[in-house]
């Protein structure tokens, strides 16, 4: 009897492990914890970040609309080029518009100067 009971409370344990199903086989889910913080952006060298939210990416610079960028996406830098003057936050202006990939999602296109950190 002792045998029985043993294994009626090791088999009501597993029935209340949550499990996930993965490569073929379940395995007890990991517990519960604090969600991550988003990874800061590497800085330097191609590396940037972007300055603001729904920021426009384009075709070229100036050009039609391929994507949006927010700051905490990251940037990967391959060019800059020469396009349209742009009105900055700060007062500035400038005509230097970036060949970026937003590493979040993927996307290449161009970004004015004003909003790469």
């Amino acid at each position: 009897m002792m045998k029985r009971t043993k294994l009626a409370v090791a088999g009501a344990a597993l029935l209340l492990t949550p499990l996930t199903v993965g490569a073929g086989h379940a395995t007890a889910a990991p517990a519960p914890t604090q969600a991550l913080a988003p990874a800061a952006c590497e800085i330097g060298g191609p590396h940037t970040d972007f300055r603001g939210t729904n920021i426009h990416m384009r075709n070229k610079p100036g050009g039609d609309h391929v994507g949006w960028a927010d700051q905490g996406d990251c940037a990967y830098w391959y060019q800059t080029d020469s396009g349209p003057n742009v009105q900055c936050q700060d007062g500035s202006r400038t005509a230097a518009w970036q060949l970026v990939q937003n590493k979040r999602t993927g996307v290449v296109g161009y970004v004015s100067a004003c909003y790469l950190g």
